[in-house]
């Protein structure tokens, strides 16, 4: 075998460190896979069953640089110890052409000094214990591969806890805000809830002063427009009623008092009193023998909503699907319509308080759904959308069986 020129006889190794890989640790007992490349087919029987003698090592070898390539590529090798000069590269070029492939494993540098001598020592007593050169080399190759793994685990470990400071830095600063508005909510709801029941009394004491005045004074005002004021007022007052009633629902704590029932039911209830328009129809798909624990009354909020958005989001008319089905420990129900979709710049905002694409949106109607999903013990996502329609998805905890039919 040629001579390496970075070899000295008291360190017949180098080691060219790599990134991590792995995540376990070296046992005693473990076998490693090593890939030996050395010209000297000879040599390289003789490394090979020294080095199998003096550790749980599984040698493989071959001769050429682009050998070594293609079966790291096939094999899952611990390290690789390399001749420096190869037929067709040196050990250097090597490395970099297997970090090329993304197999960055250790690799060690290895040249045997005086190469003739140990082959003769070997070729004439064939039960020759193993040379020093090759526990040492034994030894570098598993500190080599336990360094590897070890800072392998430590890597991870590094990036698990950076990502967990950002999740809960998130968290932190998402609780805060909730937080502002959970007491802006308060504020508002007990600050505007008199002024708006004064308003709406006075709005109803003059509808009915006009619907029993004169007919002649009647006609005066109708001329002028005055009961189509009262009516805008009305409107608008219900509007900002429900602007309260949603900060209120936000900040309100949710404690559902749980009772059992069917969902193809339930939703069949709740659309008897949703008027749906001429141009909308209903598809139910119910898997049968299915029930629910929930609140039905914050309960028939969430369906209400989604059922009411879906209907909106067909202006033109298509085909509202209500769908229960079961899998594992899981109850679906979903919500689907045939409109426009979400636009996918919006889609991972619509459930933060106070975002909205609606003209008279509040921006409460979505994230107040997925406060009382969440406190059933379930989620609500957005499964599927499209320019040909919407799909949201209700997923709740199958655990009606510890409660009183």
């Amino acid at each position: 075998m040629p001579s390496n020129p970075f070899n000295n006889n008291s360190l017949p190794s180098t080691f060219l460190p790599s990134d991590f890989g792995d995540q376990s640790v070296v046992g005693p007992a473990d076998t490693l896979k090593v890939l030996l490349i050395d010209t000297d087919p000879e040599l390289a029987q003789i490394s090979k069953n020294n080095l199998e003698k003096t550790s749980p090592l599984s040698i493989i070898t071959t001769g050429t640089g682009q050998e070594a390539l293609t079966l790291s590529k096939e094999n899952g090798f611990d390290a690789v110890v390399s001749d420096y000069d190869m037929p067709d590269m040196n050990g250097i070029d090597l490395h970099r052409a297997l970090q090329g492939e993304g197999i960055k494993i250790p690799f060690i540098l290895f040249t045997v000094p005086d190469s003739e001598s140990l082959k003769s020592d070997h070729t004439a007593n064939l039960d020759h214990p193993p040379d020093e050169i090759y526990v040492d080399l034994s030894q570098k190759i598993r500190q080599a591969v336990e360094l590897y793994r070890t800072r392998n685990r430590l890597e991870l470990y590094s990036k698990h806890l950076e990502e967990l400071v950002e999740e809960r830095t998130k968290q932190l600063k998402e609780a805060q805000r909730f937080a502002v508005i959970g007491e802006l909510s308060t504020m508002i709801g007990h600050d505007m809830r008199n002024p708006l029941q004064v308003i709406t009394n006075m709005n109803y004491l003059l509808t009915h002063k006009i619907t029993n005045m004169d007919p002649d004074e009647a006609a005066i005002l109708q001329k002028h427009g005055i009961p189509d004021l009262f009516s805008r007022i009305g409107s608008e007052t219900q509007y900002l009623n429900k602007i309260v009633s949603d900060l209120q629902n936000y900040a309100r704590e949710v404690n559902p008092t749980l009772v059992l029932t069917d969902p193809g039911l339930f939703l069949d209830e709740l659309l008897g009193s949703i008027t749906l328009p001429e141009d909308i129809s209903v598809q139910r798909q119910y898997q049968p023998g299915i029930k629910i624990s929930v609140d039905t009354t914050l309960f028939r909020r969430v369906m209400e909503n989604l059922i009411i958005n879906a209907i909106q989001a067909m202006e033109h008319g298509g085909t509202l699907t209500l769908k229960t089905s079961k899998s594992s420990e899981r109850i679906s129900i979903t919500i689907s319509d045939t409109g426009i979709g979400i636009q996918p710049s919006v889609k991972d905002r619509i459930f933060e308080p106070l975002f909205t694409t609606k003209s008279k949106g509040t921006g409460f109607g979505l994230p107040v759904c997925k406060r009382l999903v969440e406190a059933h013990g379930g989620t609500i996502s957005v499964k599927e959308t499209s320019p040909a329609g919407t799909t949201f998805e209700v997923l709740l905890p199958d655990d009606h069986t510890s409660l009183p039919n």
